[in-house]
């Protein structure tokens, strides 16, 4: 059934994301440690991952901004040709925390369909981010 899959994509990508931070908290803090990607993660499922506490959404450190939110967005996003409307924040920069490095700005980028076949470049907008090194 779909909803024994359904829950097993999101005990699947709880745990990808927990071994992803596990490795990222062997690190010395010495070293700048940023993880970025499509990690398919709804926001319910974060609150769930044990050491999502010691890290950065760089989003949410630069402020949440409504406008930078939805990573995916089928009411604007015509590439996959569903039938249903979804805004996801499927896409995510995880930080760990660091004297050396401070988020400076957080944007999405490929918003605009191209010219030569009126598509976006993905299904997912990009994140472009500016930080700080010190």
């Amino acid at each position: 059934s779909s909803g024994i899959n359904a829950e097993y994509g999101s005990v699947e990508r709880t745990h990808q994301m927990q071994q992803v931070l596990s490795i990222m908290s062997k690190t010395t803090m010495s070293n700048i440690t940023l993880f970025g990607g499509d990690t398919n993660l709804r926001d319910g499922e974060v609150s769930r991952i044990p050491l999502m506490d010691s890290f950065d959404d760089v989003w949410e450190v630069m402020g949440r901004e409504s406008s930078t939110r939805y990573t995916w967005d089928t009411s604007v996003n015509k590439n996959l040709q569903v039938k249903f409307k979804s805004k996801l924040r499927f896409d995510r920069l995880i930080l760990r925390a660091s004297p050396y490095l401070r988020p400076r700005s957080f944007t999405l980028v490929g918003k605009t369909a191209l010219v030569s076949c009126d598509m976006y470049p993905s299904d997912h907008w990009g994140i472009l981010a500016h930080f700080d090194i010190s």
